[in-house]
């Protein structure tokens, strides 16, 4: 069965037929033709009977050489297109007619994704949209980068752990199972261990500054000392001296305790000077 009409819009006129440049259109089953001009232009679309709907491409365009472009569209039994799902089934009753409802059901092993029910309406669609069975494992997990899992089985309620490269640390969940197709964390990722900034090397001034600090004891010593050394009215040089005896005279009482040394003139004088400072 096929129909020719010739029609006119609001911005177009009606073909007649000493007008008409263009040849009979093809012919396409259980269709309606409706054929327009405007600004020069001529083309037409296909509509499909009541109980019928339409597959491909229905607008055609007549061009220079006075020929149709060559039609797509086909002209299928029943409103809206037959459901399809893949690993599941479904019932409905053929031809397909406009408020029919069709439901869904999957296969073992494989559960629904989307909703389990959808109806033909009057656009020739269906809504909602088709849903689809997934299977019940889960696809192969992805490596965050710098990171990589363990793990071999992704069956339904399996499980894999997450580890970071060295000098990375995880975040995130290491530890996730496979529920129902689909794991059940997010992907984790590997964030870069930041190292402890290096200590700055202390200026001249710092240097002198820091060992200062940590000699106050040596340099309150070294005033008492000068203070001290003032007050007995003794050069360097007296004290120098003091001191070299004083060495040899230790040295002298662990090597021969037998001997005993004879201090005499200066020598008793700097050592009674100085005998409350050993």
């Amino acid at each position: 069965m096929f129909l020719w009409f010739v029609c006119c819009l609001v911005v177009a006129r009606l073909i007649s037929a000493s007008d008409e440049r263009c040849s009979k259109p093809p012919q396409v089953d259980n269709s309606i033709f409706i054929a327009m001009k405007e600004e020069g232009q001529i083309s037409g679309i296909y509509s499909c009977i009541k109980g019928y709907h339409l597959v491909g491409k229905g607008t055609l365009f007549c061009n220079a050489f006075d020929e149709w472009t060559v039609p797509t569209a086909t002209c299928h039994l029943g409103h809206c297109p037959n459901p399809v799902l893949s690993n599941g089934k479904f019932n409905y009753s053929w031809p397909v007619k406009v408020s029919d409802k069709v439901t869904f059901m999957c296969n073992d092993y494989y559960i629904l994704k989307g909703s389990s029910w959808s109806q033909c309406l009057e656009n020739h669609t269906w809504a909602p949209p088709f849903p689809i069975c997934k299977s019940r494992d889960c696809d192969p997990p992805e490596n965050p980068a710098h990171g990589y899992f363990k793990g071999r089985n992704f069956t339904s309620g399996s499980n894999i752990t997450y580890y970071c490269e060295e000098g990375y640390r995880l975040m995130g969940t290491p530890d996730q199972q496979c529920i129902d197709g689909e794991w059940n964390s997010d992907l984790p990722s590997c964030e870069l261990i930041q190292e402890a900034p290096k200590p700055t090397a202390p200026t001249k001034y710092g240097k002198a500054l820091l060992a200062f600090q940590e000699n106050k004891d040596l340099c309150k010593a070294i005033q008492d000392f000068i203070k001290r050394l003032t007050e007995t009215g003794l050069t360097m040089e007296e004290l120098k001296h003091t001191l070299e005896m004083k060495k040899a005279e230790l040295k002298g009482k662990k090597c021969c305790p037998n001997i005993v040394a004879k201090k005499t003139g200066h020598r008793d004088t700097l050592k009674n000077k100085f005998s409350s400072w050993f």
